[in-house]
């Protein structure tokens, strides 16, 4: 079914020639980069698993490619109208976070390899610059609205594709995870002993990508519900909504289904309290439309998706652990890692399944000391890390969630607050899961808490310059436009 791999050696060449260029294309324009590394971070699963399997370790790293050109263009050479903003964000206290992660945890002696030191740093860090280009990525209100619509209708033939994995069963060539160099082929999850139905994977590499889809585009899809109106609230809410939730049951993720319930609830509740949308533009409360949209959640997968509500209740009837144990691995994790860990931890990214297959394909030299392996990244960053690391990514996690919570206080009823609120419920339950093991949700974190920081940009300058670039405006506190002059 696969290609035969590459050797190191030939990855490591095409690898290198196949970064300048990507870097010298990306760095042409670092908007079109960034848009390309949000289109890679849904699709890069499907390229791995079935068009170039061969270089498998090769797309691992393209998103994050093709971020470095975006990083050099913007922080290095922005265009005029970039400086001619200031982003308010407590950037003395985010380097320090850096700086900690970096100094006590790259520089742990027991790691014994400036490579595996390096890809630690971008397993935790490489998305944290992208927070801060996010605000500066859309023309107006107009430009934001349609590409929220647009990304988020990606979610169609991703669903599509899932409910196809479902019915083909786990012997089909649809359902395969992404294979690299140190892995042989993975055995297809099914729902339980006798069970001939996949856990779909959609286009992402593994599960754990997909769900982290399906949660991200249901709260998103349920703010966009609220604020859009016409074609393409029906495109939403007939298409979007039903398909992800449908996704979410045939992935078999308790977790996924836990997580779209809670959040749905949330936000509810959270928009019963601070109103969300313009009643007058959107031609209703949100509460409406909210009901509406469960409503045929309900009726869509109950007509057409049985057998996925089916063997979902098997798997939670049959799992050895319940959702309780699920809830407080996290905390039971860091108790028996905080038993068994120095205090200046392991070393950053030494857990990480990759970096043991890096160290035995590039002959690095062994650490002093493994680092143990428990049931949560929770435990696993306090191993890594030690005390100081731990905290300080938490609190960096933790600044991100209230740095949200705040941009959706202070935003009026608009597409803006609706939004900001479904990246605050994806932040605060992803709080505890997978991040740094968990590319995708990594990549997500940073870019949620990033387009809720456009309330903090301002002029920098008493007047626009001209050219591409600017806030978008906010109801509450109106900036330019682009194009402004």
């Amino acid at each position: 079914m696969y290609m035969k791999m590459m050797s190191v050696e030939q990855m490591l060449f095409f690898g290198g020639i196949g970064t300048i260029i990507t870097v010298m294309l990306a760095s042409l324009n670092w908007r079109r980069a960034v848009f390309a590394a949000f289109f890679m971070a849904l699709f890069e699963g499907a390229i791995r698993k079935w068009l170039l399997p061969s270089l498998s370790e090769l797309v691992y790293f393209g998103k994050d490619i093709v971020l470095l050109g975006a990083y050099l263009k913007f922080y290095f050479d922005p265009e005029p109208d970039i400086k001619a903003y200031s982003l308010r964000v407590p950037g003395a206290l985010i380097a320090a976070v850096c700086m900690v992660l970096i100094i006590g945890g790259a520089m742990n002696p027991n790691i014994g390899s400036f490579i595996l030191a390096l890809y630690g740093i971008k397993i935790y860090l490489w998305y944290v610059p992208l927070a801060f280009m996010m605000p500066y990525l859309f023309r107006d209100q107009k430009d934001l609205t349609n590409k929220i619509f647009w990304y988020s209708t990606l979610a169609i033939p991703i669903c599509l594709l899932g409910a196809a994995q479902f019915v083909a069963g786990p012997d089909s060539p649809l359902n395969c995870y992404a294979k690299t160099i140190y892995t042989e082929m993975n055995q297809i999850a099914t729902f339980g002993a006798g069970s001939t139905r996949a856990r779909i994977s959609g286009t992402f590499s593994y599960l754990t990508g997909f769900t982290v889809f399906v949660v991200l585009f249901f709260v998103i899809s349920l703010a966009l519900l609220t604020v859009l109106t016409g074609k393409r609230r029906l495109v939403v809410l007939f298409g979007n909504l039903p398909l992800l939730a449908a996704n979410s049951l045939m992935s078999g993720s308790r977790g996924a289904v836990y997580s779209i319930i809670i959040c749905s609830v949330f936000y509810v509740l959270a928009s019963s309290i601070y109103r969300v949308t313009d009643e007058k533009k959107s031609g209703g409360g949100a509460a409406i439309y909210i009901i509406l949209g469960f409503g045929v959640v309900a009726a869509v997968t109950s007509l057409f998706f049985k057998d996925a509500v089916n063997e979902f209740q098997m798997r939670r009837r049959t799992t050895n652990d319940t959702t309780y144990d699920r809830l407080i691995t996290p905390l039971w994790s860091v108790g028996q890692a905080a038993r068994e860990v120095g205090f200046g931890g392991y070393g950053i990214g030494l857990s990480h399944p990759a970096s043991e297959a890096m160290r035995t394909n590039l002959k690095l030299p062994a650490p002093k000391q493994r680092c143990p392996v428990y049931d949560s990244e929770m435990g696993q960053v306090l191993a890594e890390l030690g005390w100081p690391g731990f905290l300080m990514w938490y609190y960096l996690r933790f600044s991100a969630i209230f740095a949200t919570w705040n941009a959706f206080k202070r935003a009026q009823p608009s597409l803006q607050r609706a939004l900001y609120l479904a990246c605050f419920c994806y932040q605060s339950i992803f709080f505890t899961a997978g991040v740094v093991l968990n590319h995708t949700a990594n990549f997500f974190v940073f870019a949620t808490w990033g387009l809720c920081l456009l309330p903090n940009l301002y002029p920098a300058v008493g007047r626009r310059r001209p050219g591409y670039g600017g806030p978008v405006s906010l109801p509450a506190q109106p900036a330019p436009r682009y194009g402004s002059r």
